[in-house]
Parts: C-alpha cells; sequence; structure tokens
C-alpha cells in the first residue's frame, strides 16, 4: 500500500492546480470572519455619527446598550438551531442560509427609521450570523489541505481585523464626506451586505465538506 507521505503534495500551493482552485474557495468561506469583523465595527462607526443620533431622536444610554446588544439575542436565538442546521442540511447550505439571513438584515438596518426597527434588524443580523459563523470554520478546517489545515485556520480568527479595518475607514469615509446627509450612517449599512451576497451566489462553487 502506498505511503500517505508519499502522495502528499509538498511544494508551493500556488504550482498545484488542484490546491490553488481549493484555496480561492476556502477564501470565499474566511470572508465570513471578515464579515462578522465588519459587522462588530460598524455599529461603533455610526453610533457616533450625528446624523444617526439625528434620526434616532438622541438615543439615551440604555437604548444605545440595547442596540448593541441586540446582535447577540439573535446569536442566542440562533445557537440552539446552528449546529443542528451544519450538520443536517450541511456546512455550505448552513453558510449559504446565515449569509441570506444576514442580507435581510442589513437590507432592513439600512431602511430603519426608528429603535424598534433598528433593534429587530440587529436580531435579525445576529441569527445570520449565529449559522454562518458556526459552519465557516468547520468548513475551512475540513476543507483545507493536510499541509496547510493549521496556517488557513489561523488565517480564520485573523480575518476578523480586516473586516473591522474596513469598516472602520468607510464609516469614516462617510462622516467626513457625507455629513449632514441620513446617507451618512445607511451606506456602511448597506455595504454590509455586498460580501454576504457575494458568499451566497458563489458558494455553490465551493465543495461540500468531505464530512
Amino acid at each position: 500500500m502506498e505511503n500517505i507521505a508519499d502522495v502528499v503534495w509538498t511544494g508551493p500551493w500556488w504550482k498545484n492546480r488542484g490546491i490553488r482552485n481549493l484555496n480561492f474557495c476556502i477564501a470565499l468561506v474566511l470572508m465570513t470572519s471578515a464579515i462578522n469583523g465588519y459587522d462588530s465595527s460598524v455599529l461603533n462607526g455610526i453610533q457616533i455619527m450625528p446624523e444617526w443620533e439625528n434620526d434616532f431622536k438622541q438615543p439615551n444610554s440604555t437604548t444605545r446598550g440595547m442596540i448593541v446588544a441586540a446582535q447577540t439575542f439573535g446569536a442566542l436565538i440562533g445557537l440552539p438551531f446552528a449546529p443542528l442546521l451544519s450538520d443536517g442540511i450541511g456546512r455550505r447550505k448552513a453558510l449559504c442560509l446565515g449569509s441570506a439571513i444576514m442580507c435581510g438584515g442589513v437590507i432592513l438596518q439600512a431602511m430603519a427609521t426608528g429603535v424598534v426597527h433598528f433593534v429587530a434588524s440587529r436580531i435579525l443580523v445576529g441569527i445570520g450570523l449565529c449559522f454562518a459563523t458556526n459552519s465557516a470554520p468547520l468548513l475551512v478546517t475540513e476543507l483545507a489541505y493536510p499541509t496547510q489545515r493549521a496556517p488557513i485556520t489561523a488565517m480564520y480568527n485573523s480575518s476578523w481585523y480586516i473586516g473591522s479595518i474596513i469598516s472602520a475607514w468607510i464609516t469614516y469615509a462617510t462622516l467626513k464626506t457625507l455629513q449632514g446627509s441620513t446617507w451618512a450612517w445607511r451606506i456602511p449599512s448597506i455595504l454590509q451586505a455586498c460580501p454576504s451576497l457575494v458568499q451566497c451566489i458563489l458558494i455553490w462553487f465551493v465543495p461540500e465538506s468531505p464530512r
């Protein structure tokens, strides 16, 4: 019987077409962590905008705390179902479902005209994030080539900061260029849906987990 070590590719990954294509697929899944980072930071950015404060009638600290916590409430609602979905319908479908729910929540967030509306959208985003972040790291770990599994898995959590930094710069840009406009905080919210929408469309080109 052939030794497994004899068939494992040990050269540069970009010189192996199969591993190269696999890593491009995994990069799409890694976006989930960046999306989480974006979502975690965008709320901090838009809450300091005078335009957001005016649209929501200068919310007090209690209301702001409820808005921030709403995403966590949503995640808690989705928590009992996330592993069942991930194992039951597969990692890809669970990730796609989570991304689709996030898209819906982000659209509601961008359209929000009151605190209740905004909180409801944040809860929906939290449910979607729970489903996506439950299945994505599993899919990354299970798809990664054996010799690259450790570094690629480590990249998952590190990707959070990419999304967070992008969010910070986008909110800074809209704060400076759209002063006095409600779009100063709505545009960062709308842009949050873009990577989730990309995932919903392209996830079907990613191989399903062998497990």
